[in-house]
């Protein structure tokens, strides 16, 4: 049986707490962004770094997604190019700047 996770998701994924609006299937969800820039090994001397786009959001606003379906997050436009279900509700979707 799910955890009864739906409110306090609701709650922790305001946009006036936590949360960015994104414009996702012709709607817009909410979800926490987040942009970390990681070391990348590209086989050289010099460290390379990469920036890797995720958005975190309940299960239940993107029950469609698709690989290379889009999202909008602050006036960019990304690509899904994966995400995984938690089993909580929650999902992380990780992006690709277009």
């Amino acid at each position: 049986m799910p955890l009864p996770l739906n409110d306090d998701l609701t709650s922790i994924l305001l946009v006036d707490e936590f949360a960015a609006a994104v414009t996702y299937d012709g709607g817009t969800i909410y979800g926490i962004f987040d942009n970390e820039t990681v070391p990348v090994d590209a086989g050289g001397y010099v460290q390379v770094h990469q920036e890797q786009p995720r958005l975190t959001c309940r299960t239940a606003d993107i029950p469609t997604i698709a690989e290379d379906d889009q999202m909008v997050i602050n006036s960019i436009t990304y690509d899904i190019k994966a995400w995984v279900h938690d089993g909580t509700g929650v999902t992380t979707v990780q992006l690709e700047k277009v």
